[in-house]
């Protein structure tokens, strides 16, 4: 697969939608509606809209010569299948923009929830604590993934157990001569990538590999997927984690060896079939019910095209 175009992942997102944050003063109080939404009654608990689902929408063409614009950002996993979604939207609603922008899962959600954005990207799960704080919340799965481990091309290792995963990212195996096969010099110790703190492919990856242990001091932080690929490409001793829509002959998957007998790769037809043992859902947040233009988009993401955009980007379809 060809490499993502990681420009627009730009980490001022953050900066300026953290400065935003605190501008706004009243965390978690609901401002108006999203631009491009209609008003809508709050509710009293986050609705998820099962996958497949088609939103009931309203969207009215704009006056003549009148701009619709509709803010998107967060998970830089999500961002390659929104940008080109947004793109071919754009194309046949000339009175759109869709301004789309990478960053964090752990930023866009309380970005989305005080109404800095229209639409939020996450690549984890909504917590109950961000529930509560935003009671309005509607969350829409709109793909699947798979988070592959990846080491440098020059790394011989075969396969890796997960206990071993999670040993080498909590400081208890520190060099590749303790994993066989890896081909690399007994001095060398192993580099561990890791993503931030508020990447969602972090908390996923804490707690279903590393079962919310604390990762090893001496881990590097990325803060996207693209600035992990770019950080094993580079070093031979390197480990690191990325969403398998991101994956590219820069960097070599490791298969995942589950109970020492059966051996499964990172592939979007073993995340369909929940064979590949690391795999999640992918979402689009709303602080209230989904309609106007976002609701639109959100259908046009749902809809046999934008399921096709999911597919051509290496990530795994809903169906």
């Amino acid at each position: 697969m060809p490499p993502k175009n990681t420009a627009v992942i730009a980490v001022c997102l953050a900066a300026l939608l953290a400065c935003a944050l605190l501008s706004a003063g009243c965390a978690g109080t609901p401002a108006s509606p999203p631009a491009g939404t209609t008003e809508s009654p709050s509710i009293a608990a986050a609705t998820v809209i099962p996958p497949q689902t088609s939103l009931v929408t309203t969207t009215a063409p704009a006056p003549a010569g009148r701009i619709r614009i509709l803010r998107i950002g967060g998970s830089t996993t999500i961002l390659p299948i929104v940008q080109k979604a947004a793109e071919q939207y754009m194309s046949s609603h000339p009175d759109v923009d869709i301004q789309v922008s990478g960053g964090e899962s752990g930023v866009a959600i309380p970005a989305t929830g005080q109404n800095l954005l229209d639409i939020g990207m996450t690549s984890r799960e909504v917590t109950g604590e961000e529930m509560a704080k935003y009671p309005s919340f509607v969350i829409t799965t709109v793909a699947k993934d798979g988070v592959a481990i990846v080491v440098n091309p020059a790394n011989t290792i075969q396969n890796i157990t997960l206990d071993q995963v999670r040993d080498i990212y909590t400081g208890n195996i520190t060099r590749w001569s303790q994993i066989p096969g890896s081909g690399i010099s007994y001095s060398s110790a192993i580099e561990v990538i890791g993503r931030d703190s508020a990447s969602g492919t972090r908390s996923f990856f804490d707690a279903f590999v590393l079962h919310h242990g604390t990762p090893t001091s001496k881990m590097l932080e990325k803060n996207s997927n693209g600035a992990m690929i770019g950080s094993v490409a580079q070093d031979p001793s390197a480990i690191g984690y990325v969403t398998i829509g991101f994956l590219n002959e820069n960097t070599k998957a490791v298969p995942i060896r589950i109970n020492n007998l059966t051996v499964v790769n990172p592939t979007v037809a073993n995340v369909k079939t929940k064979t590949y043992p690391l795999y999640r859902d992918l979402y689009l947040v709303t602080n209230g019910p989904p309609s106007g233009l976002a609701g639109d988009f959100i259908n046009y993401l749902l809809s046999p095209e934008g399921q096709k955009i999911v597919a051509d980007e290496g990530y795994v379809t809903l169906n």
